[in-house]
């Protein structure tokens, strides 16, 4: 009988939640402008920007509200901001209105703020350590698996469809999805009726004082093992711009921008299962799984993004047009590559494997951030300001990534004076990314080498880091 009361199936709950709420909101996000027509494009950007900004400053103090209110509190409310989001979209066919996209993106940035502080908070916290990364890929399956049937709402409404963006049908598919999702909140336990296999309360502390949470982030800032995460968190949503907007966005049809996202997600799913179980393979201690799964990731992520450059090659902004209804240059659509799995299929072979394998390289990307992190922690409280941290340094550069996309260096440049001006084909866009990718490869080495016990440390055990020499690191 399943018990309701276990970790493992509070894992499983909470996957289904973020399934149906960001899950729905990937599947629409993955296939580029939020499934608006691409020449909508700056609007989803304005819109990613404004949601990134406000995700940004909600993540940093969730993890306080998470220990004072609880994550009941904040993933249903969190979850409704979603179903508003998509809403907007469904009202810009109609209205055209920038500003009901840009107040609700900014509605779902604190609700989304809160809804990934809660969700980071227990994934870390509610496993033992043998099994952080089996966790993790439980709930990344479930999760993604959204990304993946959401896709297939599109596909079969709109096969035959002209239409590039995404059809009414499609939004109020994902509007209803969300909505239950944020309702399948009710089934969450309070922390302090979890309890491990081992019999230990996932929560040690059962209230917080806003005083003490507000002293216990800025702490945060003074960790070394977090300042040099920084690198990896920031390019965790970097990238996204760029697949899912240059990649995506600009170069497929309608029904082929569905179809890639859909296996984008799915490719996560079978990269979280497979690097999961590779980070907790109980023949190696954890110091060495540590750094066997950053070389492994970095292999994967030099393979993936080599062939990005070769396709990047092929396209890209290198003349503008009048656009006589803005009167003003825009975007020249013979620039990119209209690719269909229908028409072209043997020109989209190569580049649905690629979009597959950015995918896989994203999945692994982020789940060792997570399981680096819950290597810091065992405490769910402490989990959920890491959490709120992450999704902090993440959302920055969420905001910055739209910048350089809509740049003179970027795929999309904006009208008039960056699209006359674009200089780069776009390959200045996928080098800062790039370069991006691997700083964070790189400032996780002291994390994996010197941070990572085979059994946690958490702070204010003294005998325990002085045992194991990690007062030597925070000297």
């Amino acid at each position: 009988m399943v018990k309701l009361a276990d970790p493992m199936t509070q894992i499983i709950i909470l996957g289904f939640i973020c399934f149906c709420c960001p899950g729905m909101f990937n599947a629409l996000s993955g296939t580029g402008s939020y499934g608006l027509d691409p020449k909508d494009s700056d609007v989803g950007n304005r819109a990613g920007t404004a949601l990134s900004c406000l995700f940004a400053f909600s993540s940093l103090f969730a993890g306080a509200l998470f220990n004072i209110l609880g994550h009941r509190v904040l993933l249903i409310l969190g979850g409704l901001t979603y179903a508003l989001y998509i809403g907007s979209f469904l009202a810009y066919q109609y209205i055209h209105s920038l500003a009901f996209v840009v107040i609700s993106s900014c509605l779902l940035g604190i609700g989304a703020g809160w809804l990934w502080c809660a969700q980071g908070a227990i994934m870390m916290g509610y496993p033992l350590e043998g099994e952080k990364g089996r966790y993790f890929s439980v709930f990344w399956a479930i999760f993604n698996l959204g990304g993946v049937l959401g896709n297939a709402i599109p596909i079969g409404i709109q096969w035959n469809s002209e239409k590039d963006g995404a059809t009414d049908g499609a939004y109020i598919a994902y509007m209803v999805i969300m909505t239950i999702g944020a309702f399948l909140t009710i089934l969450l336990l309070p922390t302090d009726k979890v309890f491990r296999k081992d019999g230990s309360p996932v929560v040690k502390i059962k209230y917080s004082s806003p005083i003490i949470e507000l002293k216990s982030i800025f702490k945060l800032f003074t960790d070394w093992r977090l300042l040099v995460l920084v690198p990896m968190f920031f390019t965790s949503n970097w990238i996204y711009t760029y697949q899912f907007n240059a990649v995506n966005g600009l170069n497929f049809s309608g029904r082929s921008r569905y179809m890639n996202s859909s296996w984008y997600w799915m490719a996560q799913i079978i990269a979280s299962i497979g690097y999961g179980w590779f980070l907790d393979r109980k023949e190696w201690s954890r110091p060495t799984r540590a750094r066997y799964g950053l070389i492994l990731l970095a292999a994967v992520l030099a393979a993936t993004w080599a062939g990005g450059f070769a396709f990047q090659a092929k396209f890209g902004p290198q003349g503008a047009v009048w656009d006589e209804e803005k009167q003003n240059y825009v975007k020249n659509k013979a620039d990119y590559l209209a690719i269909d799995l229908v028409r072209n299929t043997g020109d989209y072979i190569g580049p649905f494997f690629l979009y597959f394998f950015y995918g896989v390289a994203d999945a692994m990307y982020q789940g060792y951030s997570y399981w680096l992190m819950g290597a810091l922690t065992n405490d769910t409280n402490q989990a959920a300001r890491y959490a709120g941290f992450y999704k902090f340094v993440q959302n920055l550069g969420g905001i910055l990534a739209p910048i350089v996309q809509t740049s003179t260096l970027g795929n999309a440049p904006s009208v008039g004076h960056n699209i006359q001006n674009a200089t780069t084909r776009g390959m200045g866009e996928i080098i800062i990314a790039v370069v991006l990718v691997f700083a964070g490869v790189i400032g996780a080495i002291p994390v994996a080498y010197k941070a990572v016990q085979e059994h946690t440390i958490e702070e204010g055990d003294e005998a325990a880091e002085k045992e194991a020499g990690f007062d030597e690191v925070k000297a």
